[in-house]
Formats: C-alpha cells, sequence, structure tokens
C-alpha cells in the first residue's frame, strides 16, 4: 500500500516487476495455464499459448463449456496444430487446464479490485478492456485476421456437430450470431453448413402438409428452413384452402419464385408440382391420399477468385492490383463510371484480354487454362443483340449448339439443348417466330435480349456469365424480367457478372453483390447492396455514383482495403478456398475436339445458307441479273465480237465483286463473338466462299446459258461446258476479290465505294480499250497484275473463231481466233512464233484459280489478324 502507483502496461505483462508479474499470474487462467504448459514444454512459445487459449476459450465460451470429450479435443488440437507451433503434449495440457473451472477468461471482480488498490482505477480499466478483448469474438477477428476468424468458425461447426450429432436450429442460430461476430459471410456459414451438416443445406427434409401454413425460408424459425443467402427470411408460404387443397404464396422474396417452371407470386399447388426457390426444388408428391413435399437439391460452393489483376499501358492503369471471389449462384453487378475499367476487368477474367499480372483460379485451379481446352466453360453476352435476324429463335439456338458442341454430338442431342434453353429462358412459345430487327418485324427487344443470352447457355459446361448492360434499351417491365431471369440462371448453377448502370430497387433485388469500380480500374467495393449503401453513407445504392466526387481514385481504392466490408467480403471468401472438406463442382470432362472442323464448316455453311434464302429480295435481285444482263448483251451485240466476250467475263467478274464485297463486314460482330469460344477462322471463311461461290456460279453459269444460243456461239466453234466453266471460275475470282476487300474495311459503304476504284483499272489494262502493242511500258507492266486482262484472255480461247466486219456496213463474218488476238496484244507477233495463242487457256485457269486462293488465304489471314486486335 506503501507504493505508488504504477501504470498498467497493458498486454505486455512482462514489463511488470517480477513480483508484480507473478501476483498477475497467480491471479490470471492464462498464467496458471502458462505455467503448466511450460512445465511440460518449456520450448512452448509464448504467443501461440495466448492465441491457443483465446482460441479454445472462445469455443467454450461461444458453445458452452462441457467435460473432457476426446474426439472434441482431437478437432480443437488439429485446428490449433495448423496455426501455431506448440508440440502435441503442449496442446493437451492446455486443452485439459482450460476446462477446469479456475481456468477463466478475465479477472473475477475479486482480483479486478485488489488489482486496483495495487495499481489504481486507470490501470484496472486498461486491465479489464484488455481481458475483455481476448474474450470476445470481435475482437479476436480484428486481432487476428479473416483467416483465423474462418478456421474458428468452422472448428465450432465441428464441435458442434461433434457434441450433438448435427445442428439443431438453436445452435444454428448461435453459429450465425458467432459468423456475424466473426465478420464472416454468410454463404460462407451455408458453406460450412454443408462440409459439417450437409442434410440442413441439401434438404432431403420431408413432410406432410396438414391444416395449417408451412413457410419457407432462410430463418430458422420457418417451417422448413433453408440456410442460404439466397434465400430470404421467409421466400414462400404454402397456404391450406378452405375449399381443399394448397396454394404457394410468395412472401415479397424479392426472388424468383418458379411454380413448374413458371414465375409466380401466387398459384395452386397439388401433387406433381415442382416449386423452385433459389437452388433448392420443392416437389409435392401424393402420400396415400394426402399432399407431401420434399425438398431437394443443394448449393455448389465453386469459386472463382479473382487475385492481384493488373494492367497497365506505359503510365496509364487499367486495372490496379484488384482481388475478390465469387461463389456459384451469385450475381454480381459491375458498377462505376465510364472509365473505370469495367469491361477490362471482365476481359481479363474471361482471357479475352488477360491481364500483365495476377491470376484467376476457379476452384483453385487456374481458370485461364481451362479455357483454352474449353471456351464454353465462359459465355460472354454483349451488350448489342448479336443475332441473325433472318433465323428463327430455334434455328437460332440450334446452330450456335452445333458450332458449340464437340463433334461427336449428334442433332438429337443438339435439339435436346434447344428445348432446355428454350424452357429455361421462357422462350418456347415463339421457337418459331423469326427474330427480326429494328426494320424487319420480329420478336419484341425483351425476347431478342433473351435469344442473345441463349446463345451462351447452350453449352451445359457454362460456368460463368458476363453480360453487358443488357437491359439497355428495354422499357422498365422488360428490364425487371431479364434481370430476374438473370437470376434465375445464376440459381440454376452459374457465376454472372452483370455490367449495369441500373441500380433500381427491382434490379438490385436480384443481386448478390456490387462491384464497384472508379477510374484506373481500382476497386471501390464488393460487397452486398445494403451494405454498400451503408459504406458509402447513402440512402440507396443507386446514389453511390454521387459520392465517387468525393475523393481521388487511389483514395476510395486504400479506403476500402482498411474497411471492414473488405476483410468480410474479399479476405474471408478468399480463404475458403483453403478449407478442407467444402465441396465444390468437379471440373467437366474436356469434349473431343476430333471431326470439329467438319461440323463447324458443315453448321456455318449451313446458317450461312438459309440465311442468304430467307433473303427472297436479295435472291430475286440475283437471279434477275443474268436475265437482264443476257438481254442487254443480245441487244448490243448480235454477233460474238471480242467486245461480246469482253463484256461476258466482266460482268461475272461483277457477279462475284458485289456479291460478296459486305458479307465478311455485316455479320462480323457476331463472328468475333463466336470466335471468342473457340470457332476456327477457317470454317468461317470458307462457309462465306461456299456459299457465294455457288450463287456466283449459278449467276455466271445461267448467264453463259442463256446467250449461248442467242448469238450461236457453237457456229463460231464455241463449247457450251468449256464457256460456263471459264465464267464460273472468273466469278469465283471477283468473288475472292470481293471477300479481301469485305476484310479489309469496317463499313460497308468504304467496301462498296471500293468496287469502282477496283473495276475501272481492270476495264482500262485489259487491252479491249487499247491494244497492248499500243500501250506503254508501264502500262503494259501493269496488264500483268489485271485479273480482267487473263479472263478475257481466257474468255475468247474458249472458241475457234470471232465474228468481225471485213468491211464497214457489211454483215459479220468468222474469223480465226488468232487475228483477234493479235490486234488485242494477247498473242506473241514475233517471226516464227506467229501461229501461237500466247498464254494457254489452261495456263490461264491456273492463273485465275492462283489468284483466287491467293486472295483466300489473304483474307483469312487479314480476318484473323482483325478478330485478334477486337479481341484484345
Amino acid at each position: 500500500a506503501s507504493r505508488p502507483e504504477e501504470p498498467y502496461s497493458g498486454r505486455d505483462r512482462t514489463r511488470l516487476p517480477v513480483y508484480e508479474h507473478e501476483i498477475m499470474a497467480s491471479s490470471l487462467g492464462f498464467g496458471r495455464i502458462r505455467e503448466q504448459v511450460l512445465r511440460v514444454d518449456p520450448t512452448s512459445d509464448l504467443e501461440s499459448l495466448a492465441y491457443a487459449l483465446d482460441f479454445i476459450r472462445l469455443v467454450l465460451h461461444t458453445l458452452g463449456s462441457s467435460p473432457k470429450d476426446p474426439s472434441e479435443d482431437t478437432i480443437l488440437a488439429a485446428a490449433l496444430a495448423t496455426r501455431t507451433g506448440l508440440s502435441p503434449l503442449a496442446i493437451d495440457t492446455m486443452l485439459r487446464a482450460a476446462r477446469e473451472p479456475t481456468a477463466r477468461a478475465g479477472v473475477d471482480p475479486g482480483s479486478m479490485r485488489a488489482f486496483a488498490a495495487r495499481f489504481g482505477t486507470t490501470s484496472a480499466g486498461q486491465l479489464a478492456e484488455d481481458t475483455r478483448e481476448h474474450t470476445t469474438l470481435d475482437a479476436f477477428a480484428a486481432d487476428h485476421g479473416s483467416s483465423e476468424s474462418l478456421l474458428l468458425l468452422d472448428t465450432l461447426f465441428a464441435v458442434a456437430v461433434e457434441r450433438e450429432g448435427g445442428i439443431s436450429r438453436t445452435v444454428l442460430e448461435q453459429l450465425r450470431r458467432a459468423a456475424r461476430a466473426l465478420a464472416v459471410d454468410e454463404v460462407l456459414v451455408t458453406a460450412l453448413l454443408r462440409k459439417h451438416a450437409a442434410g440442413l443445406v441439401e434438404g432431403h427434409r420431408r413432410l406432410v402438409l396438414g391444416d395449417r401454413s408451412i413457410t419457407i425460408g432462410r430463418s430458422s424459425a420457418c417451417d422448413v428452413c433453408l440456410p442460404d443467402p439466397g434465400v430470404a427470411q421467409v421466400h414462400v408460404e404454402i397456404v391450406p384452402l378452405a375449399a381443399g387443397g394448397w396454394r404457394v404464396v410468395d412472401q415479397n422474396s424479392g426472388r424468383p419464385t418458379l411454380l413448374n417452371g413458371v414465375p409466380v407470386s401466387s398459384a395452386p399447388i397439388q401433387a406433381g408440382s415442382v416449386l423452385q426457390v433459389a437452388h433448392y426444388r420443392v416437389q409435392f408428391f401424393d402420400a396415400d391420399g394426402q399432399v407431401g413435399l420434399v425438398v431437394e437439391g443443394e448449393r455448389s460452393f465453386s469459386a472463382l477468385s479473382v487475385r492481384n489483376l493488373t494492367r497497365r499501358i506505359g503510365e496509364l492503369s487499367l486495372l490496379d492490383d484488384v482481388s475478390f471471389t465469387v461463389f456459384t449462384g451469385e450475381v454480381v453487378a459491375v458498377v462505376g463510371p465510364s472509365g473505370a475499367g469495367k469491361t477490362t476487368l471482365l476481359h481479363a477474367i474471361s482471357a479475352v484480354t488477360p491481364a500483365d499480372q495476377g491470376d484467376v483460379l476457379l476452384d483453385g485451379t487456374d481458370f485461364h487454362f481451362r479455357l483454352q481446352s474449353d471456351r464454353s466453360q465462359v459465355g460472354i453476352v454483349p451488350q448489342d443483340d448479336l443475332v441473325h435476324s433472318e433465323l428463327t429463335v430455334e434455328e437460332s439456338l440450334a446452330y450456335s449448339g452445333r458450332l458449340r458442341f464437340a463433334g461427336n454430338v449428334d442433332r438429337e442431342e443438339v435439339q435436346t439443348e434447344v428445348d432446355r434453353v428454350l424452357q429455361e429462358l421462357d422462350i418456347r412459345h415463339i421457337r418459331d417466330q423469326r427474330i427480326g430487327n429494328t426494320l424487319q418485324r420480329g420478336i419484341s427487344g425483351g425476347q431478342r435480349k433473351r435469344v442473345n443470352l441463349g446463345q451462351e447457355l447452350m453449352s451445359r459446361s457454362t460456368r460463368v456469365l458476363f453480360l453487358d448492360e443488357p437491359t439497355s434499351g428495354l422499357d422498365p417491365r422488360a428490364s425487371q424480367d431479364i434481370v430476374r431471369q438473370v437470376r434465375q440462371l445464376a440459381d440454376n448453377g452459374r457465376i454472372v457478372f452483370l455490367v449495369t448502370h441500373d441500380l433500381t430497387p427491382e434490379v438490385l433485388a436480384q443481386v448478390d453483390h456490387l462491384l464497384v469500380m472508379v477510374p484506373g480500374g481500382r476497386l471501390a467495393f464488393f460487397g452486398p447492396p445494403a451494405e454498400a449503401a451503408e459504406y458509402f453513407q447513402v440512402a440507396t445504392p443507386d446514389a453511390i455514383f454521387n459520392r465517387f466526387a468525393d475523393h481521388r481514385p487511389e483514395t476510395w481504392d486504400a479506403l476500402f482495403r482498411e474497411s471492414a466490408p473488405y476483410r468480410k467480403f474479399v479476405r474471408t471468401r478468399d480463404h475458403l478456398l483453403g478449407i478442407e472438406g467444402v465441396e465444390r463442382t468437379p471440373p467437366a470432362p474436356t469434349a473431343s475436339r476430333k471431326g470439329v472442323f467438319w461440323r463447324h464448316l458443315r453448321a456455318q455453311t449451313g446458317r450461312y445458307a438459309r440465311i442468304r434464302l430467307r433473303d427472297r429480295t436479295g435472291l430475286a435481285v440475283l437471279a434477275i441479273q443474268p436475265v437482264v444482263l443476257a438481254l442487254v448483251m443480245a441487244v448490243v451485240f448480235p454477233a460474238p465480237t471480242p467486245g461480246f466476250f469482253f463484256m461476258l467475263s466482266l460482268s461475272c467478274l461483277w457477279f462475284g465483286m458485289s456479291g460478296s464485297v459486305r458479307e465478311l463486314i455485316a455479320d462480323r460482330a457476331i463472328w468475333q463473338r463466336e470466335a471468342r469460344i473457340g470457332l476456327g477462322i477457317l470454317p468461317y471463311v470458307l462457309s462465306k466462299a461456299l456459299v457465294l461461290g455457288g450463287a456466283t456460279l449459278l449467276q455466271c453459269i445461267g448467264l453463259a446459258a442463256v446467250l449461248f444460243p442467242i448469238l450461236g456461239l457453237a457456229e463460231y466453234g464455241f463449247s457450251l461446258g468449256l464457256l460456263a466453266a471459264v465464267s464460273g471460275l472468273v466469278g469465283l475470282c471477283g468473288m475472292s476479290i470481293g471477300l479481301f476487300v469485305s476484310s479489309c474495311w469496317t463499313s460497308s459503304e468504304a467496301a462498296v465505294g471500293t468496287l469502282p476504284l477496283l473495276l475501272i483499272p481492270q476495264i482500262a489494262f485489259s487491252s479491249i480499250m487499247v491494244s497492248m502493242r499500243d500501250m506503254g511500258p508501264i502500262a503494259k507492266g501493269l496488264t500483268w497484275i489485271t485479273i480482267q486482262r487473263y479472263a478475257f484472255d481466257a474468255t475468247l480461247k474458249t472458241g475457234e473463231e470471232m465474228a468481225h466486219h471485213r468491211r464497214p456496213g457489211m454483215d459479220f463474218e468468222p474469223m480465226g481466233i488468232l487475228g483477234t488476238l493479235s490486234r488485242l496484244g494477247l498473242k506473241p507477233t514475233e517471226s516464227g512464233r506467229s501461229l501461237e495463242l500466247g498464254l494457254s487457256l489452261p495456263t490461264l485457269a491456273l492463273i485465275l484459280s492462283g489468284v483466287t486462293l491467293l486472295l483466300l488465304t489473304l483474307t483469312i489471314a487479314l480476318v484473323g489478324l482483325r478478330t485478334r486486335r477486337a479481341n484484345r
């Protein structure tokens, strides 16, 4: 009592004088337990001892103390062994000592009064605060972090199950309160429930409907408790009717409630009905004349973990150390101002444009490595409706399936998947309707959005969906329908990222988490919408955008990293991946790629041909072209003069060029989307060439067939077969020119405007206007790279004679082809070679074929280059 009052040094009791330290050791449980442990194992670390004692006390305090149980002690010892360097003997000694009545978590009132008398009330208050921090769950979480919090909660579940053989509703509420105190996301509670007490999460509960209402929801007070954050506290109620029967009533859950696959708010039920609540199926069955229900289904805890994604271009930051974890069945709304990096982030996750640094893991394995062998695991739905307007809904989905599936999948299997997607998207009633567009009447905008989405759902292996502004351009009712549809897709076992600026309550009701980005690709928040509003201190989440100007982007990023939501929704979620026993969806087997080239070629050729055939106006123009040109040439050329053959070859060249010059531009966006899922460039370009080539051949052969008898070409030694073959080859060469031009430009206007620039030189250097003998050296050199020169020459050499005037005003007379070729400069005139025809017809055909193949090869290379650039 004579000593002066000295301040208590807090947790570092080693700074007290020795005799004072001994007094504290005798009055605090920690001191006594430490002494017992050090007697059996002097090498024990004091910091590990303090951590272990906190851990054990919290388990016993949360679940209540119990007599020594070897199984329970084994669980605790195993948990402590993973985090401390304590020996098994030290841990066992601590477990025995911690269960003794004298082992107190804090200082009893008598000891505290004695301490206050010795050191003063201020120091006593500090001691009380110090010991209290060591005995509360929230203090443990703050001191030791998210990983240790999750380990403690996992141990609490394991001990609870060991004591009771399961988890009662009372214990479940205790564990939920403990999770909230430890700042553990509720979805992780569901994961731990599935690990330790799967029956509570997976359903398999049966009961018979009686004369009272039955509630289904997340609350432990519900008759059927589904402890899952995707389920509302009270999701639905099954109400008995006075006249007999039952009715299911949605309790303003905010999430889609499906009865027999149809969204309902209230509807009658009967034996055989199937009710879907989030990830669970409630099946109603006949139970000896009564109606019973059984809950089935489970939630997958597959996790997509984004870790430290960073991307820069020079000094410009596109993504800055972004990390978060999303679980199967969750919808994440990606929001932020323009230039915040939302699209860059999604492209980095989906491997369209990988980040410079960081990892994307699916269930702990490299997601991008998986995508190299199976791109169907990810689906990217762009903002624009990239679907072929000429096809019906069913045809569009069927072709999409044929392009996505392996080569050994038959049509029946594809049709099965089409029926599944039609039902999943609730568009079965429009399966035979044309999709249409703004100019051609078809399905509605909202239905077109669903078909656009359906392309990515044709593969059952799709695990992650990215939707870019799916509600843009839709009225409020259609927007809500689309977002509810997105919610159902997630409930069916997918991860969905939703880029949106629509933060209305109807949309947010379907969203599990907001991922808020700020300029520079920085993460300003990740967590539930309600938590976001609280974090940004706004009344509703849609007001978040008003807060961005309050801080610089890097400040928002730093503030979030130091916040409680970051620890709860980012760090703790990531640590779940390290817990053993949490089941995840196994990776789907990689589909065989054998035969996929031919399958893609057939599918793309069939689809493109059907699209062309549906364009009846275009078909009519194509059919009329050779007839009209044949009539014009018949009027202008009453006999087969060189001018006639020039026009014939030029017309065939024009058929090919004009018919193909816009075709790679018209559906480029659709192709680039399909290229992301692994469709080859070669089948795509070849499908265009096959269909356009077939149409061009028909036009060219038709033109030659019409003109052949009209001008009596047989009398001049021409063969219809040979003339048709050369005309068709010239048309194919023109088609390759058109496709090459189409691959060079991004707009149809530019491509069409290029045609005159190409066609006029073909005329000028073909020798019809100026003989090659009269051309200068430069002009003569340019004729060798002029396709029309070879086309004209080849057409002339399909016969033996030409018609010409011997004298002006006289009738046409046959003349040998050598004279015509000589006048045009298409044959040598040197002495001794006057009887030669110049380039032979086979040589000319080989040149035209080589030019066609060369241009197609260049087209394939350019399409590949543009595709890679577009997908960066």
